[in-house]
């Protein structure tokens, strides 16, 4: 493992749970959001049917289809009421990896709108060769689509990709797409999840994954 991290010069990442320490918020959003259309919300649930992708969780907890646009909506108003911080050490991690000449894509179901101004205010708009932004893809997370999309402006094969990621949605695509999949316990997943949806690896942050590749 430590050899195949050691000898890749490309990787993609995840935002919300890998890199921004989001899921205190989001789970925090989830359960206002639910509770207002009726639907039963809690930290159990959340744990159990989370994805990246919004309306994965909408249809995994029963939302009705024609209510998703108004959570849409409802959704941005909640969360975009402050702005996220990292997780610890994240920032150096990516810095590390540039500085021995990897190649970093970000790739997320986050809209651009959202996750630019995140990147801005952590100090990570110059960090990333390129971005896979939710509103930018027909296909979400767990669908190969978006890191295939990624590799393809990275120029290089998916085989030659490490993605990290703290869902077991992200770890899917990974594998769909032929990438090596890595995941973290800085999210909603626990590790047996992970590995059960094809991580290859589980550490506890993007921290101590950086830090078996350097």
């Amino acid at each position: 493992m430590q050899s195949r991290l050691r000898g890749s010069e490309t990787w993609a990442f995840d935002w919300d749970g890998t890199l921004l320490d989001s899921m205190a918020r989001t789970l925090a959003v989830y359960e206002q959001l639910f509770a207002e259309f009726g639907v039963a919300f809690d930290e159990a649930a959340f744990r159990e049917h989370y994805s990246p992708a919004w309306r994965q969780m909408y249809r995994r907890v029963g939302l009705a289809p024609e209510d998703w646009d108004a959570a849409d909506r409802r959704w941005v108003e909640l969360y975009e009421t402050e702005v996220t911080g990292l997780v610890a050490g994240a920032a150096d991690a990516l810095r590390a990896l540039r500085s021995r000449g990897a190649r970093l894509a970000l790739v997320t179901s986050g809209h651009r709108q959202r996750v630019e101004l995140e990147l801005r205010a952590n100090g990570l708009s110059d960090v990333f060769a390129t971005a896979v932004y939710g509103d930018a893809v027909p296909h979400q997370k767990p669908d190969p689509a978006p890191l295939l999309l990624a590799g393809k402006y990275l120029r290089t094969e998916p085989a030659g990709l490490v993605f990290v990621g703290d869902a077991a949605d992200d770890m899917q695509m990974a594998r769909r797409a032929g990438a090596y999949a890595v995941g973290v316990l800085s999210g909603a997943a626990d590790r047996k999840r992970l590995r059960s949806a094809g991580a290859r690896w589980v550490a506890p942050s993007v921290v101590e994954v950086v830090a078996a590749a350097t």
